[in-house]
């Protein structure tokens, strides 16, 4: 029995959120995307894991997603990502291009993925390698002479983020390929995506690397070693400690200095007070939190 939620008609020729020829849309093997960081939240990978295990809904929900085509309409136990016929999205490929995952084309004749790395890591650990996902093309640098001259222009777009748990890297340094088997962990990472709307909210045009920034800042704030963030309980008070300093610390604050600018508390979303309510959440039979250390048990 297929499951039915709000079910959009699929029109042919349905009309698209950009100029029709304007989106260059791939489908690709996740496993032939290659990074343009060094590291994931592998906590903050985990909670969509947690989930995705009790809620197939959100699994096929979020694919729908990924594509820009809203959320899902159709689906049953039979249902595969792998087979683009077992489920239905409630929208026509690419009709929302704002929440597609990006990727850029290189020299090499090979996609950069510039959005989407822990999407994507997750398809890859559940799905496999081979399991073929959309992606919007947002530059082609394929006329570039090299891939020296690649690495130049993604470093003066911002789209490549060359700074690693251990220190930065070079862009010959990044892994080849997506997933935890290739990227390191960033804890500080996972820990800002926990504190979004405890602490900080995105702001409504957020700039490149935000949560990497935040992180970048809260390691001088906030020591690793000071934090047990291998249970529910010790994560909860870490997420406490970490939006409490985001919102205490004064708004002009420079919290990232970028290559356009420094970038003060206010502009990377500071919340004006500690949200109770948003860690409540986090921390209840169904917040996030809950799902990230349910794999744990």
């Amino acid at each position: 029995m297929k499951h039915a939620l709000t079910l959009l008609a699929l029109v042919p020729g349905m009309a698209l959120a950009l100029e029709a020829g304007s989106q260059d849309i791939r489908h690709v093997g996740v496993g032939e995307l290659h990074p343009t960081q060094p590291a994931l939240g592998y906590r903050q990978m985990d909670y969509k894991q947690g989930r995705f295990a009790v809620d197939r809904e959100k699994f096929f929900d979020e694919f729908c997603e990924t594509g820009g085509q809203g959320s899902i309409a159709l689906f049953d136990e039979a249902s595969s990502l792998k087979d683009a016929d077992s489920f239905t999205c409630t929208d026509a490929l690419g009709t929302h291009p704002e929440d597609m995952k990006t990727a850029v084309i290189a020299p090499d004749g090979e996609m950069y993925l510039t959005d989407g790395h822990h999407t994507f890591s997750n398809y890859l650990a559940l799905e496999g390698r081979e399991l073929r996902v959309p992606v919007l093309i947002t530059h082609d640098f394929s006329n570039l002479p090299d891939m020296e001259s690649f690495w130049a222009t993604m470093q003066d777009e911002r789209l490549v983020w060359l700074d690693a748990p251990g220190g930065a890297i070079t862009p010959e340094e990044l892994p080849e390929r997506l997933g935890r088997d290739a990227q390191a962990d960033d804890a500080y990472r996972s820990l800002v995506y926990f504190t979004r709307g405890v602490g900080y909210k995105k702001p409504a045009t957020p700039p490149p690397f935000l949560e990497f920034y935040w992180g970048q800042w809260l390691v001088d704030q906030l020591p690793l070693e000071a934090l047990d963030l291998s249970t529910l309980e010790g994560y909860g008070e870490a997420v406490t400690q970490a939006a409490t300093l985001m919102v205490e610390v004064p708004a002009d604050t420079v919290i990232a200095d970028t290559a356009t600018g420094p970038l003060t508390a206010r502009e990377m979303g500071q919340l004006p007070a500690f949200n109770d309510k948003e860690l409540e959440k986090l921390l209840s039979e169904r917040g996030k939190l809950t799902y990230a250390f349910s794999l744990d048990k």
